[in-house]
């Protein structure tokens, strides 16, 4: 008597043990051996075990880091006049309605992929009209010292001037 319930334990054990397996990625075939020779402790052990990712889904999420470049529609900005939060490439706040340029949202944008792919310092050029050292504007193409195109010939970049 006591054979045939510490059998049907085993195989009670077996099963539960596989079928949590499975549904955590893991091998049945070892976890219901486990459950079979554990039992009850074969059975917490596939409990407390995580969800096991398959060599599949690590190697996307890897290549999906590793190829993931700038998404606008990854970013928020806020409107500043009711504070919400909208798209970086809103032209028109879905809560208040301001509007605004196309420039102004091409800007935004353009700070924002600075700012992700780590670009977000400003060079730092040598005005040589105004012969002093400034940092280029938010747009990244005037000086601030003269408001000319930095990329004019008379904008070198500290590396560049030798300083």
């Amino acid at each position: 008597m006591t054979i045939a319930v510490l059998a049907i334990q085993a195989v009670v054990f077996s099963i539960l043990s596989g079928a949590i397996a499975a549904n955590k990625n893991r091998s049945v075939e070892l976890w219901c051996f486990l459950g079979f020779l554990l039992g009850l402790l074969g059975f917490i052990t596939v409990l407390a075990l995580g969800e096991k990712q398959s060599a599949n889904s690590q190697r996307q999420r890897s290549q999906n880091l590793a190829s993931r470049g700038f998404n606008p529609d990854q970013h928020e900005k806020k409107c500043p006049m009711c504070a919400e939060y909208i798209k970086l490439e809103a032209r028109r706040c879905k809560h208040c309605g301001h509007e605004f340029s196309d420039e102004e949202v091409e800007r935004q944008i353009e700070e924002m992929k600075r700012e992700i792919d780590g670009k977000g310092e400003m060079p730092t050029l040598y005005c040589e009209r105004s012969e002093i050292t400034v940092q280029a504007n938010l747009d990244g193409t005037t000086c601030p010292a003269c408001g000319e195109n930095i990329d004019d010939g008379q904008h070198p970049t500290l590396e560049d001037a030798g300083e």
